[in-house]
């Protein structure tokens, strides 16, 4: 979980600095633009709208499935745009983990009519 101070100064936009969960913000981490823009905020020279507030976000990491080659390797199923994934033996496998042919030997066929 993630927590960041937020300072809005209008009404799609602002500043958010990460904090912990009390709001408090550590500075050593932040580079000389940010630190800043965050004085700025502390001392109302931004213009904020609202009181700042803390947020918190959760999140997920999905870690792609280890699948076994044909060959015998090990290889991430690490989907491309195509939905596709290749062992590095060149083997293609689609998002379920079926051996198909890689899509440069696809037919590529259109039909106008339907």
């Amino acid at each position: 979980m993630e927590h960041s101070l937020n300072y809005d100064t209008s009404s799609n936009g602002g500043f958010s600095f990460p904090c912990d969960a009390h709001g408090h913000v550590d500075l050593s981490s932040f580079s000389d633009a940010a630190k800043h823009n965050y004085q700025r905020c502390l001392d109302g020279v931004v213009g904020a709208i609202r009181a700042p507030y803390v947020s918190e976000r959760e999140y997920s990491r999905l870690t792609p499935a280890i699948a076994e080659c044909e060959c015998g390797k090990q290889f991430q199923m690490d989907i491309d745009g195509e939905g596709l994934c290749y062992c590095y033996c060149g083997k293609c496998y689609n998002a379920a983990g079926q051996s198909i042919r890689p899509r440069s030997e696809w037919d590529e066929r259109y039909e106008d009519d339907y």
